[in-house]
């Protein structure tokens, strides 16, 4: 058992959306304002590194929000022209980790974290950073002892208590990540509203983990009263609705949402949500353009490999395209998502007990996963092990009906059960 129960969310991962040349009607959103704001000091101070710093970090809030990835090139570009300014300056280069791992360079965002670590050893903000790199490559054990570290540098702090919220989901404690997430939120600056709205976004989305549906879109309400076109409150909102089976209200705002800004991932939650809803034709064309926009991308840092995975093991019917990427995956890393690609996508292939092996390493973390219990329940099935089907349906059960999306796994415990 870990010893503070701390899934790191990447709170401080960055990217952000080029600044608009012109007013539009619309309500320019906060984090917009905090973009706008630093560009206007960037050109009133061109010769100030400390500026490009702050559009720097305006660009990545908007990033953690909107997940597009070229925006983050745009953010490396304003650290740029404040390292020519200041070469040593510490600052830049802690945002230079959080470019790297909102790239997914998730090894040289933990090479460089490291180092900035040695050379201050006292900075709560350079301890994250290790926490979310580790969490990144699924060194779970070296970010808990970063945490360990804010904590006990810093024990009030904001960035402590978010931290171990999201290392206390990783190891199954989803009642006392959603706490910390409130304790952070009480400790958040009101003017913060975006981090704010993040937090309760956070709150939601684990409430909805726990079946409590009603309570996450209270939050979820909350949240988007602060951040009325906040993406990722969207997304849990259309989560909660699926959750439901209210999947036309779902396919309405994952439909709203890839429209404001059609990123890959986007894409293939609205299809999803399409095909949930019975409407097969536009399912099939969302996901074949998905493939298409998602498969140029399997060579690059940052890529969709872990949701081509499973669209290929549970939609396409290509197991042996899906095995192939999730090796290749795994070699870069071993978090709790990878582990469950490669682990279903052994499934696939009828690799059973290679798949239960992967598969129980992400368990064994601790975490509470509907996704995983599903493809637990599903490897039971194939390895005829009454015993772990018994116990993933128990586990299921809690989730709501809609959890486990595949074929229900109860009827074959009846098959198999002695």
């Amino acid at each position: 058992m870990p010893k503070i129960h701390f899934r790191v969310l990447f709170a401080l991962t960055c990217g952000f959306l080029p600044v608009l040349a012109a007013q539009s009607e619309a309500p320019i959103s906060v984090v917009q304002q905090r973009i706008e704001a630093a560009e206007k000091t960037v050109h009133a101070n061109p010769s100030s590194w400390q500026p490009y710093n702050d559009l720097a970090f305006a660009l990545c809030r908007k990033a953690r929000d909107n997940g597009d990835i070229s925006l983050y090139d745009q953010a490396e570009k304003a650290l740029q022209h404040s390292r020519q300014l200041s070469a040593d300056n510490y600052d830049a280069q802690k945002l230079e980790v959080v470019v790297l791992l909102g790239k997914h360079e998730f090894t040289q965002a933990l090479k460089l974290a490291a180092e900035l670590n040695k050379k201050v050893r006292d900075d709560i903000a350079g301890w994250a950073l290790l926490v979310d790199t580790n969490v990144a490559i699924g060194n779970y054990n070296e970010a808990e002892k970063a945490a360990q570290w804010i904590l006990d540098l810093r024990p009030g702090s904001a960035l402590g208590f978010e931290k171990a919220a999201g290392l206390r989901e990783i190891f199954g404690d989803a009642e006392g990540a959603i706490e910390f997430f409130e304790e952070t939120n009480r400790r958040t600056s009101q003017n913060d509203t975006d981090q704010r709205a993040w937090l309760l976004t956070q709150m939601a989305r684990l409430e909805l983990t726990t079946g409590n549906s009603k309570r996450a879109e209270e939050l979820l309400s909350q949240a988007l009263k602060l951040f009325p076109d906040s993406q990722l409150a969207l997304a849990a909102l259309a989560k909660t609705q699926m959750a439901e089976g209210n999947y036309p209200e779902a396919v309405s705002l994952f439909e709203k949402r890839y429209k404001a800004m059609p990123t890959t991932t986007k894409l293939y939650d609205w299809a999803s949500a399409l095909d949930k809803a019975g409407m097969k034709a536009e399912a099939s064309a969302a996901f074949s353009e998905f493939e298409s926009r998602a498969s140029k991308d399997i060579a690059k840092s940052y890529n969709e490999n872990l949701t081509l995975i499973s669209y290929f093991t549970d939609y396409k019917e290509n197991p042996g395209e899906a095995l192939r990427l999730a090796a290749n995956e795994s070699h870069a890393r071993q978090d709790l998502g990878t582990l469950d690609a490669y682990a279903w996508a052994l499934y696939g292939n009828a690799r059973y007990d290679e798949a239960k092996t992967q598969l129980d390493r992400a368990l064994a973390v601790g975490v509470r996963d509907p996704v995983y219990f599903c493809h637990a329940a599903h490897i039971a099935m194939k390895t005829n092990d009454a015993a772990a089907l018994a116990r993933f349906t128990g586990e299921l059960k809690s989730f709501g009906p809609q959890a486990c999306p595949l074929e229900q796994p109860t009827q074959a415990a009846r098959e198999v059960a002695p």
